[in-house]
């Protein structure tokens, strides 16, 4: 009961109206933000990333926004459906997701397989559709990458910087109230 608790406290969007000042590039920052704290969540937390994951996969055609579901859900639906929220977002530039490679890897660690490599090879892809992306997203994504690799305190670092990231972006985010734990 504690975890659906939380996701509720600690939301992102609650409602449709909260994108109303929000673009398309907006959504794919923070898509984009959300998998790598999800990525390193997966890593470090694995007991919470696979019940995230399970949560994120109840629905996982992702036909649209739900208010019933984490930040995670709804910011692949918005992404995946945009005329279908045209009304809300500012514009609909479509961003290419690979959706079943997407999938794939959010079953595998609600089935508690995490892969590391194949999540890696997903954000790459994802970078790669993405082209509004800063280089402090870019350098996060290799350095999460090789998150086993890393001594403690760089990991500590590295989260920081996602913190501080996704602060600027939203610190209701579900995802952010749990990296902060870490």
């Amino acid at each position: 009961m504690q975890f659906i608790q939380e996701l509720n406290e600690s939301r992102v969007f609650r409602t449709l109206k909260q994108l109303q000042s929000k673009s398309s590039a907006d959504l794919a920052e923070r898509l984009f933000e959300h998998l790598l704290a999800f990525q390193i969540l997966a890593q470090a937390d694995a007991k919470w990333a696979k019940q995230y994951a399970e949560q994120v996969m109840k629905y996982q055609n992702f036909e649209g926004f739900r208010t019933s579901q984490n930040d995670l859900y709804n910011l692949i639906s918005l992404m995946l459906n945009p005329d279908k929220y045209s009304h809300v977002i500012q514009d609909t530039q479509e961003y290419t997701i690979p959706e079943l490679r997407l999938k794939r890897n959010l079953r595998n660690i609600a089935n508690g397989k995490y892969d590391n490599r194949d999540y890696s090879e997903l954000m790459m892809m994802i970078q790669r559709q993405f082209d509004n992306l800063k280089g402090q997203h870019i350098q996060l994504r290799r350095i999460i990458s090789d998150w086993d690799n890393l001594p403690d305190g760089e990991k500590r670092i590295v989260i920081r910087r996602m913190l501080i990231n996704m602060r600027e972006r939203g610190i209701q985010s579900d995802l952010y109230v749990r990296l902060e734990r870490l």
